[in-house]
């Protein structure tokens, strides 16, 4: 199978790492990243192997240029819509990565492109085949617990700074963690329970990290990073504990 990338970042490297590592009969046939002679250069400093196949600039030459059995799309958030549009209109089977578009009118046109394709596209929900998942999945089809009328859900991953670090931090990108975040318990939950999600609601708002600094602000930049909790200095020296340095 020859797979064209569009979007070569670190999430679709390690998919594809884990489809090397199955040894499922694929291969990187083309790459479109305009990033890519960066994303070359930091792999080789870090003794990686770089795919050995043509590199565009744009997305449209490739998909028009190589012949592919099927399209990833890696990119950042905001162009996954406009990716997934471009396979789709190949007629290429598609994987995607979440969230599908930070838009509804992003979301509308990619919908409209998968109703004239007859292609197949799958999103990356990996939790929903999670060995907690699972488990839980087996116990509602058993009928041990009756019919399920209500459930109550808690994702406390330890990494929660990386959603306001880097470019992560800029919601026009990223969408938000209604996208990041709150869309693999959406899939779970209604993969759990069978029954699709009709209305979805915010109870309350951001209360952590809000904070009034540019995406893309470095901590070394910043002239808070004396006092400011989330600075390396308190993260890991004083552990929250001092207002600043003595």
């Amino acid at each position: 199978m020859r797979i064209g990338v569009i979007g070569y970042g670190g999430r679709i490297r390690g998919v594809l790492g884990m489809v090397e590592k199955f040894n499922t009969p694929a291969r990187v046939a083309a790459i479109a990243d305009p990033k890519f002679d960066q994303i070359r250069a930091e792999m080789e400093s870090e003794g990686k192997s770089v795919p050995d196949c043509p590199v565009f600039d744009d997305a449209d030459e490739m998909l028009d240029s190589v012949e592919l059995d099927a399209v990833m799309v890696g990119t950042r958030c905001s162009l996954h819509a406009t990716m997934g549009i471009k396979a789709l209109e190949h007629n290429l089977p598609l994987y995607l990565e979440k969230p599908v578009a930070t838009s509804r009118e992003d979301l509308q046109k990619l919908a409209e492109a998968n109703r004239k394709t007859h292609s197949k596209a799958v999103v990356s929900f990996p939790l929903r085949v999670s060995p907690m998942v699972a488990m839980a999945r087996e116990i509602v089809a058993s009928g041990k617990i009756g019919s399920v009328e209500n459930v109550r859900a808690w994702c406390d991953p330890d990494y929660g700074h990386h959603y306001y670090a880097r470019w992560y931090r800029d919601e026009n990108e990223t969408g938000g963690l209604w996208l990041q975040k709150a869309t693999h318990d959406f899939d779970y939950i209604t993969s759990l329970v069978g029954s699709p999600a009709r209305r979805i609601a915010a109870m309350t708002s951001k209360r952590v990290f809000k904070g009034d600094r540019p995406a893309g602000l470095h901590c070394i930049d910043c002239d808070e990073w004396e006092t400011c909790l989330e600075s390396p200095f308190h993260i890991y020296y004083s552990k929250g504990e001092s207002d600043g340095v003595k």
